[in-house]
């Protein structure tokens, strides 16, 4: 069964996309909803909690990046060198991934933890919403290697084409993390910790569930022995290649956070704990529309991996050309519903606080960051194409593109030279964005040509 699932892979990228990321979507769906749900029970502890908690998103969300990172660079290792060297290679790279993640967990709680009490300090001076980030923050960095392996395995399992057990496990744990929000945050009191540790614990479950199937029932292609390999001479080449990858690939969702904590100052700034609570609450709402596009590029990734490592120059270019079509529908359908649904989006924050301003606020994020969407369906497909080729640094570089060279400059204009205040840094994002994602496309079909060109001289 998984062999048939690694046929998927191999064969026409116009059919094989949607198989094999529609479970990816399932589990990125499941993974919005609970952050959207989420932050409809904290709205309930009021306007410190919302952007204290608000302030710990871009941190979250620098976690995720580094595990969708290291996840991406050891899909695309497996991949390539399963292609390139056979079958053994992939269970190394398998294996040696477990000691990365483990190594990875330690040293990101340690650096957390030490650095959350002076990021704090330079967005606010607000006592009451330093305590609520910490009181969120703490259990979530302390159980953060649970999103880290759950991440790992999930790229394992996408790397032999078996998403659906991945979604499986990851979405028992989103549900019952829905369940349990409400009852740690009110029944027992504990408020914002509360919302942190229903995560983590939910999150242990579905790791508990992927090391099951990896390590005890052992039904998968790929193999993981650590103690033989923790036995035998560490294949320093392969830990090279991951992280060739993997290190630009979180340097990319870390660019990302950055950017938003420089965002989170600028919004601070002119509209302070309201801004923040708007940003916030709205971000939910737009990574939500992202999700499609998002989940057809993880799919991407183990496509395009293994067509490079193949050398099938027909199937590349077919599946960044089917992949940029499927990202650009699912992101004009999901623009059309945001912005003709805005006003009921927002007022999902209103069913637990009663708060006409930040319903407002919300609403308008939403309407003007919606057109966002589509131009991401053409610039994303693009960029993981370069980390499914083992080139991470270019898609590094390009994120530098979006959020630096372009959207930064493109905010500051709107909110300093036309005074548009919250509304200019709403724009900004669609005008840098949208433009980089046109530039993006266009030079990865350029870099498509050079490759397939070097194959053929071969």
């Amino acid at each position: 069964m998984s062999k048939s699932k690694i046929q998927i892979l191999k064969g026409d990228p116009k059919n094989s996309i949607m198989q094999i990321s529609f479970p990816i979507m399932v589990t990125m769906l499941m993974t919005t909803l609970y952050n959207l749900i989420d932050g409809m029970w904290i709205a309930g502890l009021g306007e410190s909690a919302i952007a204290g908690v608000g302030l710990i998103v871009p941190l979250f969300a620098l976690i995720n990046g580094i595990s969708n990172g290291l996840g991406n660079g050891i899909t695309s290792s497996i991949n390539r060198f399963r292609e390139e060297y056979g079958e053994e290679k992939a269970n190394i790279v398998g294996s040696q991934s477990v000691i990365i993640v483990i190594v990875v967990s330690i040293l990101l709680t340690i650096s957390l933890l030490l650095f959350l009490g002076p990021y704090l300090s330079i967005y606010t001076h607000d006592e009451q919403t330093k305590i609520e980030a910490i009181t969120y923050a703490v259990p979530l960095f302390v159980g953060l290697f649970s999103f880290v392996i759950a991440q790992i395995f999930a790229s394992i399992f996408r790397a032999e084409g078996d998403t659906k057990r991945s979604m499986y496990a990851m979405s028992i744990g989103f549900i019952l993390n829905a369940v349990l929000d409400p009852v740690f945050i009110y029944v027992l009191n504990m408020g914002s910790a509360g919302a942190a540790i229903s995560t983590v614990v939910t999150c242990i479950l579905s790791t508990i569930i992927m090391f099951y199937w990896i390590f005890i029932k052992k039904d998968t292609i790929i193999k993981i022995n650590v103690r033989k390999l923790l036995q035998s001479k560490w294949d320093w080449f392969i830990t090279k290649d991951i992280f060739k990858t993997g290190i630009p690939a979180s340097l990319v969702l870390f660019t990302l956070s950055f950017s938003t904590m420089l965002y989170n100052l600028l919004i601070a700034d002119i509209a302070g704990d309201l801004g923040l609570s708007i940003y916030s609450s709205a971000y939910r709402i737009y990574i939500l529309g992202l999700m499609p596009i998002t989940s057809i590029c993880s799919g991407l990734v183990a496509i395009y991996g293994t067509h490079y490592g193949a050398k099938n120059s027909k199937f590349f270019k077919s599946a960044h050309t089917y992949g940029t079509i499927y990202a650009f529908i699912f992101g004009s359908i999901v623009c059309a519903l945001f912005f003709i649904f805005s006003d009921q989006l927002a007022y999902l924050f209103m069913i637990v606080s009663e708060n006409p301003q930040l319903t407002a606020g919300i609403s308008h994020n939403i309407r003007i960051t919606s057109f966002c969407i589509p131009f991401l369906g053409l610039g994303l497909p693009s960029s993981y194409l370069y980390q499914g080729a083992g080139k991470g640094f270019v898609s590094f570089l390009w994120t530098i593109v979006y959020e630096v060279v372009c959207t930064v400059p493109a905010i500051c204009f709107f909110v300093f030279f036309l005074d548009w205040g919250l509304i200019g840094i709403w724009t900004g994002f669609v005008v840098g964005r949208g433009a980089t994602s046109i530039l993006n496309f266009i030079a990865a079909r350029v870099s498509i040509r050079k490759i397939v060109k070097k194959w053929n001289c071969e």
